[in-house]
């Protein structure tokens, strides 16, 4: 079975103010040509931890207490707690004689590293029994789905941004009132980016999952051992 807990970080920004003197008008200045978006997706390797320390109703309560589709008991556990955070530098001119602000993306910088993931084997079998490889091996299937449609996900996260071309850069910034108001709208236009990718990303990953989580392959599994507890 598998577990996941998905945290997203909130924008943090710098910022980089510039002076400038523009004729009084509703909209920023268009420069001569929009600078292409500066920005980067990345993806930390996090290594798998085993842990066997914890007993059969131990891991159950882990898991959230819950009994599998089939009735039976929850043999093994994989958690993976999923994160993405996003740092943004933001530059932002000075407002002066009722003129706006105006205000840019210098660069934008977006972490999908996880925080941890945890492969629970239950100490009620030896390390070198037939039931805790076979719990290990199906644990690790669910591993390599994570993996595999994490850099998937990262990849499409990548090619919506490069795609993007409403989010304010050098040479088509946006008037605001003032910084706060560039750090609402500029999170806001990025949310509607990035979140529909993640979104699609949760969704493929649960049912996928889901799909190894069935009473036949539990079935299956347990066929091959015959000291079940």
């Amino acid at each position: 079975m598998v577990r996941y807990f998905f945290i997203l970080g909130l924008l943090a920004s710098t910022v980089a103010c510039g002076h400038g003197r523009q004729k009084a008008r509703p909209t920023c200045p268009a420069g001569e040509s929009r600078s292409p978006l500066d920005f980067t997706v990345n993806v930390s390797s996090v290594p798998t931890g085993v842990r066997r320390d914890l007993s059969l109703d131990e891991i159950a309560r882990v898991q959230g207490g819950t009994e599998r589709r089939d009735g039976g008991r929850t043999q093994g556990l994989t958690v993976v707690e999923h994160r993405l955070d996003y740092r943004t530098e933001v530059a932002v001119t000075e407002a002066s004689r009722g003129e706006p602000a105006c205000a840019w993306i210098g660069s934008l910088s977006v972490d999908m590293t996880p925080g941890q993931v945890t492969i629970y084997v239950p100490r009620d079998y030896a390390p070198d029994s037939c039931e805790a490889r076979e719990i290990l091996l199906h644990e690790r299937r669910h591993e390599e789905i994570h993996r595999r449609l994490l850099a998937k996900a990262v990849a499409d996260e990548r090619a919506a941004l490069a795609k993007a071309d409403r989010l304010p850069t050098r040479g088509a910034a946006l008037p605001v009132a003032d910084r706060a108001e560039a750090d609402r709208r500029f999170e806001a236009l990025i949310d509607r980016i990035v979140d529909p990718v993640y979104d699609g990303f949760k969704t493929e990953l649960e049912l996928e999952q889901a799909a190894i989580d069935t009473p036949e392959s539990y079935r299956e599994v347990m066929s091959r051992c015959s000291g079940w507890k």
